[in-house]
């Protein structure tokens, strides 16, 4: 028990020193193999609404997934929705899902779990266990998903808000160039030239950040 309690530290550690999201969730994947010795280990994030896998150990958890986004139930879906997690001992005989549970194990998934991902307001995404055995996570399995979802919660949650306030900030940084070459090339103000970015984005339906990037490039505003 002490050990893994290092192993943990140790990893949680990692986690908070890689850069970005996709480098935190692979962390988290690596650990979950290497040091939990699961068999196959994915991570799915919610991407507007929509559940997407960042990141997988091998094709047979990528199957499992995709499956379930292709037919829209499964242990990760309902892990999103219902805000829990979710044990699946065996998809030969499991009837919650009547057409993930049996195309699941055609595909020689028999066993999976499913802990979610998530902040104080809201799950975030999943991680995805599966084995080609069944019967295979114990309650041991469960307690050490559990706290390692705990870790890459955090650590994902932490990347995300620096991207997107590295992303912000580079918008910022964009739009204040667009409204110098405006101002220069049209002979506006300050305010002027911004309520015409404004103007333009609205009128095209285009985010300010893309109106701005294409006035830098070309130096002129959209045709």
């Amino acid at each position: 028990m002490t050990d893994q309690a290092g192993e943990f530290g140790d990893m949680a550690m990692n986690l908070h020193d890689q850069v970005g999201v996709l480098a935190t969730v692979e962390a988290v994947l690596e650990f979950a193999v290497e040091a939990l010795h699961y068999d196959s280990a994915s991570v799915m994030l919610m991407n507007r609404r929509r559940a997407e896998t960042i990141a997988a150990t091998d094709p047979l958890v990528t199957t499992a997934d995709q499956l379930q986004i292709d037919l829209g139930e499964g242990p990760s879906l309902l892990a999103i929705a219902d805000h829990d997690d979710v044990l699946v001992k065996d998809t030969v005989i499991d009837d919650r899902w009547p057409k993930w549970a049996p195309t699941a194990a055609a595909s020689g998934i028999r066993s999976a779990l499913a802990i979610r991902l998530f902040t104080a307001h809201s799950t975030s995404g999943v991680l995805n266990l599966v084995s080609t055995k069944p019967y295979v996570f114990g309650e041991g399995d469960l307690e050490a998903a559990q706290l390692l979802a705990l870790h890459a919660s955090i650590a994902v949650a932490s990347a995300r808000s620096e991207a997107s306030l590295n992303l912000a900030i580079d918008s910022r940084k964009n739009v204040g160039q667009a409204v110098g070459r405006l101002m220069e090339r049209y002979k506006l103000d300050a305010i002027q030239a911004f309520a015409t970015l404004q103007r333009y984005s609205q009128d095209r339906n285009q985010r300010l950040h893309d109106i701005a990037q294409h006035v830098i490039a070309h130096g002129q505003l959209p045709d």
